[in-house]
């Protein structure tokens, strides 16, 4: 269950944004890369059933697919998958809000970071993409600690490399598994979905 969440009353010093679903809308172009990557190991299954768990990895498909590693191993899977999503760059949309959002924290001096379960630069193209890229941000992904989301390592790497403590920061998150993490770090969260985010 997700911790209850900051109604966004700051100020704060730092401002993290979740990227996927928060920043921007890469449903599309995530959920067809993890399919794509599945077709290429020989497995099939529906976008519905895809779309029932929020989290890709391959350990977690393999879980439910109930497949041996050898079925699915975590580099050619992950493999196959970037390669699909940076071929369809173009179905990846921009969220006005969080630009709004994003935007008017940099412009009161606040840092910036992004804390995504993604790898890092995913999240730096797609911020590219997204027009975004102009910010100065900090990008930690699940390439920069041991345990992603909903575990509060990312959060508390951003916290030490932005320099600010955890209670000083402002999260921007729209999944349970996010949330937890960032209320975890100490930080102070906005449930996105709580609001008029698209």
């Amino acid at each position: 269950m997700a911790t209850p969440t900051s109604k966004g009353r700051g100020p704060y010093a730092a401002y993290t944004f979740d990227f996927d679903g928060t920043l921007a809308d890469t449903a599309a172009v995530n959920h067809a890369a993890v399919l794509a990557s599945l077709g290429a190991h020989g497995i099939t299954v529906t976008p519905a059933w895809l779309a029932a768990e929020p989290v890709f990895t391959a350990a977690q498909l393999r879980r439910r697919l109930t497949l041996p590693p050898t079925a699915l191993p975590e580099d050619t899977f992950v493999h196959e998958a970037r390669a699909y999503w940076f071929a369809h760059t173009d179905e990846i949309l921009p969220i006005t809000a969080a630009a709004i959002a994003a935007r008017a924290a940099a412009a009161e001096h606040a840092a910036v970071a992004v804390v995504s379960a993604n790898y890092s630069d995913i999240v730096r193209a797609g911020l590219t993409i997204i027009g975004l890229d102009d910010l100065p941000w900090t990008v930690v992904g699940r390439d920069h600690v041991a345990h992603p989301k909903p575990a509060p390592d990312a959060y508390l790497h951003a916290a030490h490399l932005l320099r600010v403590d955890p209670g000083r920061c402002l999260a921007h998150e729209d999944t349970d598994e996010g949330i937890t993490a960032a209320a975890t770090a100490g930080l102070h969260v906005l449930d996105i979905r709580q609001l008029s985010w698209r």
